[in-house]
């Protein structure tokens, strides 16, 4: 009968893609565990389909308040028969006292790992590694492998680019003007002459929105020569399958520029008041541009700036920054159609004798 590990983390999308790097370690130094992660449910969802985990169940479940937060024996376990046999939990999240490990303990988890990445004791910089730091990993050269994705997508993204009427006779560049706030993001005219610069370079632009981008997309498509095609209502799967079928990637601080590391595809990051150094995507073809530095002296002063100096990134020098991308991957772009690209085996590279410290007794 296989052990289980549970792994509880209660951020948002692109903080969960940046501990991808300290699951697959957990994984490496598990051999024969299977895995099940507490988090968003889209996440959840995706990171299983992507085989990187086995189960998952939502943070705000009902389970994992009992297991975390509630006296134990309050849950139906044969709902849930993995919790008889975890040996193993770690929990990205703060623990003041220590509540939330002894609870764990007491379902008979023997190792119980409870830290926030935010933890003033936690040394590394980039966020990836803070969360390999707290599962005994400090010091490591974190790689991000790109993430395999089911063979499925490869029908997906051509599914939807025939829809939005995009061939492969151009290179495809998908851009997401959005994020979780609009502080991170370039004005949409600044944005709009990048797009309106590149459709005239030859370059088929696709555009994502997420729920909360309508507004600012549409202020994008006001200020072009001609429609675009638009990406909206999709789970992470399918925003998975077509990132990873394309040939480039724009977008700002957010979980889909994550995704797009994530998933391998030339990915520029543009960034403002957040630290690249702290959050920045982490990918073979990752490249990071900002203006000046931030001057806001807490993110309430971000909110309320109407100055963004530090987005204030010339249009033309993100345009000449693609096209030389492009020129450098043309042979590439004409050889392989968008919908044959596919990631490679994201273990590939993981040592399988890999060992944790939190896993030595």
């Amino acid at each position: 009968m296989s052990a289980w590990a549970l792994i509880i983390h209660p951020g948002a999308l692109g903080d969960i893609l940046l501990a991808v790097p300290a699951l697959r370690r957990l994984k490496a130094g598990c051999l024969g565990y299977r895995f099940v992660l507490a988090c968003q449910e889209a996440a959840g969802r995706f990171l299983q389909e992507c085989g990187l985990i086995e189960e998952w169940v939502a943070f705000e479940s009902e389970v994992i308040r009992t297991l975390a937060f509630r006296d134990p024996f309050c849950v139906a376990i044969e709902e849930f028969p993995w919790i008889r046999q975890c040996t193993l939990a770690v929990a990205w999240m703060n623990d003041q006292g220590g509540a939330i490990r002894d609870r764990l303990q007491q379902w008979g988890i023997p190792r119980v790992v409870v830290k926030s990445p935010f933890d003033p004791t936690v040394t590394a910089k980039h966020q990836a590694d803070r969360f390999c730091e707290i599962i005994g990993e400090l010091g490591c050269d974190v790689e991000a492998l790109p993430l395999s994705l089911p063979s499925s997508s490869r029908l997906t993204a051509q599914q939807l680019f025939a829809e939005l009427g995009v061939t492969s006779h151009n290179p495809i560049l998908v851009v997401h003007p959005g994020s979780g706030s609009r502080a991170k993001c370039l004005r949409p005219q600044a944005m709009a002459s990048v797009i309106q610069h590149l459709m005239n370079d030859h370059w088929q632009v696709v555009l994502l929105e997420g729920p909360a981008d309508g507004d600012h997309v549409q202020a994008i498509l006001d200020r072009l020569s001609r429609p675009l095609p638009v990406v909206r209502h999709v789970d992470l799967m399918q925003v998975a399958s077509v990132l990873a079928h394309a040939q480039m990637y724009i977008g700002h601080d957010s979980g889909i520029t994550h995704l797009a590391a994530l998933v391998g595809i030339p990915t520029l990051a543009l960034f403002g008041p957040t630290e690249p150094a702290q959050w920045a995507p982490r990918g073979a073809s990752v490249m990071i541009l900002r203006g000046a530095p931030c001057q806001c002296a807490s993110w309430e002063a971000v909110l309320s700036c109407s100055q963004r100096i530090c987005l204030n990134i010339d249009p033309d020098h993100i345009v000449a920054l693609c096209q030389r991308w492009g020129a450098e991957n043309a042979s590439l772009m004409r050889e392989i159609p968008p919908a044959t690209l596919s990631p490679p085996d994201p273990y590939a590279k993981v040592t399988p004798s890999f060992s944790l410290s939190l896993l030595r007794t």
